[in-house]
């Protein structure tokens, strides 16, 4: 059976919000509501049109957010909903999957997405008979992602060994938090996203965290967060954030069914491993796999969007792919937005379609790694 081509229609999303700002009102639930009443509406479609939705959630309180969403929003109960947590990649292996689901046949219309509320985030403890109980007053962020003996190191001691390990500059990695929200800053002045932002409210319109009085001196002043002096900070580091983004994924017959016009086209994505103790490599393994798969090479392809989760991150997965900075984040990262975990996925795919339409460029790849040694990415052309 051969597999069908699959479109991308067009996507949507909330503002982002720092934890405990703009969204802090909002479950999780709430802000996916949103964004697929609106994505639906946007097109002129009805809530049943749709087959399937898929969404990325990592810090929720379990159980298929993406059913409660669908329930949240009001929309029919023969609608079914599946939520992924592959950690940061959730949203990414939310879209891949649907696009998977599409081109095999299965449904003609799907939502992929996702949705987080780092302000709503459980509190969670181990069993008192788990061997990693502390005490009932003790409660953890960090959800095992490997074995110990495999390694399940902290996220920013993975970031900062990675840093030491590739000899980087404290300056280098400031000047790329710098640049990342000066570009989101110039996405904002020009209205870039305007067209993929809805509001929320009169005064929750645009994303709280890029910030306009962001300097060297000020970045040069934050303290090392693992070491001290140390070259992971709270500057070339991300932000837990809450938000919601999804995408309207359709087949050929759906376009024609419902009179939709297309605005990219997306390939069949990947995911692979890597050791866990080095996860932030993962987009290298990824963007690789995805490339051969596809016989492209990086000289085909106009734009890349990396999950800016550190700029160790981003300076590391350069360097090993042997691609321009130019190339990367160009309306700014998640250094600037910050990272609402499960929604990352649709953010940057969201972020990698304005950019080749506002260039008039062909082919982007979004990538995205995950603790636990994950890499997933996607391929995007412009219609």
């Amino acid at each position: 059976m051969s597999m069908k081509k699959v479109y991308l229609v067009g996507g949507l999303r909330t503002p982002i919000g720092k934890t405990g700002g703009i969204l802090k009102n909002f479950l999780p639930e709430q802000l996916a509501a949103a964004v697929l009443n609106a994505l639906v509406a946007r097109h002129g479609l009805a809530a049943g049109d749709i087959d399937q939705v898929w969404l990325g959630n990592v810090v929720g309180p379990g159980g298929n957010l993406a059913r409660v969403s669908v329930l949240e929003a009001g929309w029919p109960y023969g609608i079914p909903a599946f939520t992924i947590d592959a950690q940061c990649a959730s949203g990414l292996a939310a879209i891949n999957t649907a696009q998977a689901v599409i081109a095999s046949g299965q449904a003609n219309l799907v939502i992929a997405g996702g949705a987080e509320s780092t302000t709503f985030a459980p509190e969670r403890r181990f069993r008192a008979n788990d061997p990693r109980f502390v005490d009932r007053d003790t409660f953890y962020d960090q959800a095992p992602f490997s074995p110990e003996w495999v390694g399940n190191p902290d996220v920013l001691e993975a970031a900062e060994a990675l840093a030491q390990e590739m000899n980087m500059r404290r300056e280098d990695l400031d000047a790329l938090a710098l640049d990342s929200h000066r570009k989101a800053l110039a996405a904002q002045r020009e209205k870039i996203l305007d067209g993929v932002i809805i509001p929320l409210s009169d005064k929750i319109i645009e994303d709280e965290s890029p910030r306009r009085s962001l300097d060297m001196r000020l970045l040069g002043k934050m303290r090392g967060l693992v070491s001290r002096p140390g070259l992971v900070t709270a500057g070339n580091a991300c932000l837990k954030q809450d938000g919601a983004a999804a995408l309207l994924l359709a087949s050929e017959q759906a376009l024609d069914s419902y009179g939709l016009t297309p605005q990219a086209v997306l390939y069949p994505g990947v995911t692979g491993g890597c050791d866990p103790n080095r996860f932030m490599l993962g987009p290298v393994y990824a963007i690789n796999q995805l490339l051969k798969n596809h016989a492209l090479s990086l000289a085909d392809i106009a734009a890349v969007e990396i999950n800016e989760a550190f700029a160790v991150k981003i300076l590391a997965c350069c360097q090993l792919l042997n691609l321009p900075p130019a190339k990367v984040n160009r309306l700014g990262g998640a250094l600037a937005y910050g990272h609402p975990y499960g929604a990352s996925g649709a953010i940057i795919i969201l972020h990698l379609l304005k950019t080749l339409q506002s260039a008039g460029e062909r082919y982007g790849v979004a990538a995205i790694g995950a603790v636990g040694g994950l890499g997933t990415a996607a391929l995007l052309e412009r219609i």
